[in-house]
């Protein structure tokens, strides 16, 4: 009867030893996961969509959190993913200076990822349109990054509903800045490409006599529209 319990004992000691050693390697290969998970996402973006870079442009002059994060590649994309999540919170909470500051480091940190730049783009557009709403004034080169943005997302993004959402931003923005800054309407026309010299009389193609200046003003927003904020009135 002893016996029996001494073999019943052994057996469950055995079971207890194999299930916290199966246990154990769960718990490692979970952590290996968790730690290269955004090196995996990173690759993962940049094989989706392989042209969205920095472009050697600066976005964020912020050093990087190596004492908290570590250093090396792995470092700065744990960190570029955090950015981005507190960034968006930030963004959906109305704090749009702590979302820029947020998403401009985690696109300099991680520029291979399209999700930083789209976010990145909003919260500059949603900037501008607070602004417009206000009737204040906005900088010039705040609406030259954000349209730049959106050209960079609408086409080299492989996510086609963020193809149509960065046209549909960046046209429109176009045409606010044509009316804000008409100093610099072919600094802003170039931005998404649409610069072109003009040609010489005799060389120009005859076009169609309709008058479609009335279509046109009804797509454009008057000049009269940028006085006390009504631009603004017209996002939404």
């Amino acid at each position: 009867m002893q016996d029996q319990k001494q073999v019943q004992q052994k057996q469950f000691r055995r079971q207890t030893q194999k299930l916290k050693r199966t246990i154990a390697l769960s718990l490692v290969l979970a952590s290996h996961q968790f730690l290269l998970s955004g090196i995996f996402d990173a690759a993962s973006a940049d094989t989706i969509s392989p042209h969205i870079t920095s472009g050697g442009k600066v976005y964020s002059e912020e050093k990087p959190n190596r004492e908290f994060f570590g250093s090396g590649m792995s470092g700065r994309l744990s960190e570029a993913s955090h950015l981005r999540f507190t960034g968006e919170q930030a963004l959906d909470d109305g704090d749009l200076n702590t979302a820029l500051k947020k998403l401009s480091k985690a696109v300099q940190l991680d520029p291979g990822d399209p999700t930083g730049h789209l976010m990145y783009a909003r919260a500059m557009t949603s900037k501008i349109n607070r602004a417009l709403k206000r009737g204040e004034e906005i900088d010039a080169d705040l609406m030259s990054d954000c349209i730049d943005e959106w050209k960079l997302i609408w086409r080299h993004d492989a996510d086609t509903s963020e193809q149509a959402e960065a046209k549909a931003q960046g046209r429109r923005l176009l045409r606010i800045s044509k009316l804000m800054y008409p100093q610099e309407e072919s600094r802003f026309a170039k931005l998404l490409g649409k610069g072109r010299p003009k040609l010489a009389s005799k060389n120009k193609p005859k076009l169609a006599t309709r008058d479609v200046s009335k279509s046109r003003d009804a797509d454009e927003p008057k000049s009269d529209d940028l006085e006390v904020g009504k631009i603004g009135e017209r996002i939404d």
